[in-house]
């Protein structure tokens, strides 16, 4: 993974806990879209660091605890 976009992806981080300590509903749609954005970066890295396309089937969803 490149540094830039480890870079990218700190900062989307931050700009997420920014949107959490104003919690109101322009900040929780922003919200969103930064962790659609962190999602499509980590997708990029995934591609970058393979060169393969991410396998969806590999995404599972977390059983509770």
């Amino acid at each position: 993974m490149n540094l830039n976009l480890i870079a990218e992806i700190l900062s989307l981080g931050r700009d997420l806990a920014d949107a959490a300590v104003a919690p109101n509903v322009r900040q929780q749609a922003a919200a969103a879209d930064i962790l659609l954005k962190i999602i499509r970066k980590g997708i990029q890295a995934y591609q970058d660091h393979t060169g393969q396309a991410l396998d969806p089937s590999l995404i599972k969803i977390e059983a509770p605890i």
